[in-house]
């Protein structure tokens, strides 16, 4: 889940679909004209009436394509584009192979509209990908990884249509914020990154990512929380405004404070 100030996209995925599923963009902007519900939203397809219909016009329905997991997709605010990894597992969290795959996603046609093959070789050792994706205003792609159940890795890179580059920044984190790697976020208002796992977040400045030991534990911010349903993706417009995507009933939340 991801947006671009105006538009929201969710991937959905159905487990039956195996690596299969599609984009959705909602127009947050005629929504909320309307004020459309949630409850509405979710109805629109059952009913046929005027209201329904109007708002059937601010939701878009993309073509069903090869995603894989689906937990990836991000806008990059500098250069204005979506992309995501296309992350086919043959069980969860089993990558099919050991190449990487990343889409660059159409808003418009909400379908993949250029993909890029490669490998993250370090030596002899490669590395499939990541599982989820986030950018920087300054258009830096970063995904993270937990290469044991208490750590954290952070990548970091630049991807456009012929080139996908990422280094690892050699910044290991001694707790992640989980057991099971959710989301990634990038808060353009306060230049956070955020790492999503469980019900649990943690945050620190993009700025002292840098290398080994720049990053200090002062500089975290942890929150968990205790609710019933798994945290599936974490947004903020370019005022910083925090928008939560949960599973299992899926909802999307919005925060009432930018700084956080």
């Amino acid at each position: 889940m991801t947006t671009d100030g105006r538009y929201f996209y969710v991937i959905y995925c159905p487990t039956s679909w195996k690596n299969r599923g599609r984009v959705v963009r909602y127009d947050k902007q005629k929504l909320d004209k309307m004020g459309a519900t949630p409850i509405e939203v979710q109805t629109a397809y059952t009913q046929t009436n005027e209201r329904e219909l109007a708002i059937r016009k601010a939701v878009k329905v993309g073509p069903a394509f090869t995603t894989g997991h689906g937990q990836s997709l991000a806008y990059d605010w500098k250069h204005k584009r979506l992309y995501m990894w296309i992350d086919k597992e043959s069980a969860p969290r089993v990558p099919m192979n050991q190449y990487g795959y990343i889409a660059q996603i159409s808003g418009k046609s909400l379908a993949p509209i250029h993909k890029i093959r490669f490998k993250l070789k370090s030596g002899h050792v490669s590395k499939p990908g990541g599982h989820v994706l986030t950018f920087d205003r300054y258009g830096n792609a970063f995904f993270w990884t937990k290469p044991t159940v208490h750590t954290a890795l952070i990548y970091k890179g630049t991807i456009s249509r012929k080139k996908v580059h990422f280094r690892m920044t050699n910044q290991l984190l001694k707790q992640n914020p989980g057991t099971r790697l959710q989301s990634m976020a990038y808060n353009p208002h306060n230049r956070r990154l955020y790492l999503v796992a469980d019900d649990s977040i943690a945050s620190f400045p993009a700025k002292s990512l840098v290398g080994k030991g720049s990053l200090k534990n002062k500089q975290f911010k942890w929150t968990e929380f205790s609710p019933k349903r798994e945290f599936e993706g974490l947004t903020f417009t370019k005022d910083g405004t925090p928008y939560l995507l949960t599973n299992h009933h899926p909802e999307l939340f919005v925060g009432d404070r930018n700084w956080w």
